[in-house]
């Protein structure tokens, strides 16, 4: 696989504003109602006084080994090898579920028509599209982010191949902590196995100069 692509989210930079949420339906064409390419959920722990909210943005993960292309008994679920987005093709899925039951983020939506439907990380404007190229605004292409990237007001999203996002990630971190530049200091995989996610894979950033 040439480059692997996803998406990064920095909580500290998100305000629940539900923006990116409104965005993508907006951008896909995706009717008002319950059914949600992404999603902004409130996640609480603690108890009063030392009790705390965080809000994240959430989609589908693009997983490295995508539990949802696994079930799926037509093959209407795929891992491109070019970029590692998952796609959907509504022309082959029969509204089985079986996706929905494998994902453990809530990613595959249904509509009306019963048909599996999700984030394909902008590549069209349809609930089935699933060609084209990732798009991401750079110096030298003129294309357009990913629409919960390009609406989102804090900054808390960004979209591309992983490895830009985890260098940006480990100068973002570094600066933060005054720990100079390294490589990422974590790094979770997104995918799953009977046993539940594994854990992270932890680096300890090397201290700066």
């Amino acid at each position: 696989m040439a480059q692997e692509w996803g998406f990064y989210f920095d909580p500290e930079k998100c305000i629940g504003c539900s923006a990116c949420q409104v965005a993508c339906k907006n951008r896909h064409g995706v009717d008002p109602g319950p059914v949600d390419w992404r999603r902004v959920e409130t996640v609480s722990q603690g108890e009063f006084p030392d009790y705390e909210e965080t809000t994240v943005s959430i989609s589908c993960m693009h997983c490295a080994d995508a539990p949802c292309e696994n079930v799926c008994p037509t093959g209407a679920i795929n891992k491109r090898d070019s970029d590692g987005i998952v796609t959907v093709d509504q022309d082959k899925c029969i509204g089985c579920k079986y996706c929905g039951w494998a994902c453990p983020f809530g990613a595959p939506q249904y509509g009306d028509d019963g048909l599996m439907q999700k984030c394909n990380l902008c590549l069209g404007e349809g609930p089935g599209s699933g060609s084209g190229q990732p798009t991401k605004k750079t110096a030298d292409n003129g294309g357009t982010k990913p629409a919960c990237v390009d609406t989102c007001v804090g900054g808390a999203l960004e979209a591309g191949p992983i490895s830009d996002l985890l260098d940006g990630v480990s100068q973002a971190a570094a600066e933060r902590f005054g720990q100079g530049s390294s490589s990422a200091n974590v790094i979770v995989e997104p995918t799953t196995s009977d046993g539940g996610m594994g854990p992270a894979d932890i680096t300890t950033p090397e201290t700066g100069d």
